[in-house]
């Protein structure tokens, strides 16, 4: 369980798709009591960590990855030096500033538009599946690419976000451009109360 507030970046440095998905990626997020077996969300995609080394000031991790996790994500668009979001599992008596996230995507949006105002930027995405836009709240929850931001618009055929100056410099938004690909998971509660 996450809380969607990115606490590093890391970028790939090795994709291998195949027998034994896996990714490397190289970061300078503290990984030190994070042990084998522990969740990283990586864009917001929940992974285990198989392996992990420290070089220099810099942690190498190896995540696997499933059939499913192709399927549903971004994941499949990655290569090496693909900038990713980092943010290790939540602790007990831990501080939600965001708002409870999982790490089960459920789609991939698509970058429509980017509008700069004079101290934020308007980013608007599909929806991954229009069948699902009934998950989709003005002022609610959404997590984009692993951060928990808050839906500003809610358009026919796309959503937007604000995004303030901070979390464009500390998140891979600063990397993000039009028709890019994010991945999207759905406030729970609104999954929930939506269960048939």
């Amino acid at each position: 369980m996450f809380n969607g507030i990115v606490q590093s970046r890391g970028k790939v440095f090795k994709i291998h798709f195949g027998k034994d998905n896996f990714v490397d990626i190289k970061t300078k997020l503290d990984l030190h009591s994070t042990g084998i077996g522990s969740s990283l969300s990586c864009n917001g995609i929940c992974l285990t960590i198989i392996n992990k080394k420290k070089i220099n000031k810099e942690y190498m991790v190896r995540l696997n990855f499933s059939e499913e996790t192709i399927n549903k994500s971004n994941i499949k668009y990655w290569k090496k030096n693909t900038l990713i979001n980092l943010e290790k599992s939540m602790i007990l008596n831990q501080e939600i500033s965001g708002h409870f996230v999982y790490g089960h995507i459920d789609g991939v949006s698509i970058v429509k538009k980017i509008n700069k105002l004079p101290n934020s930027w308007y980013f608007y995405f599909s929806y991954p599946n229009l069948n699902e836009k009934k998950f989709f709240v003005q002022k609610g929850s959404i997590t984009i690419n692993g951060i928990s931001l808050t839906i500003a618009k809610i358009l026919k055929n796309s959503f937007s976000v604000n995004i303030i100056p901070h979390t464009l410099e500390v998140t891979n938004f600063s990397d993000i451009f039009i028709n890019d690909k994010v991945n999207i998971e759905y406030d729970m509660m609104a999954r929930y109360i939506f269960k048939k």
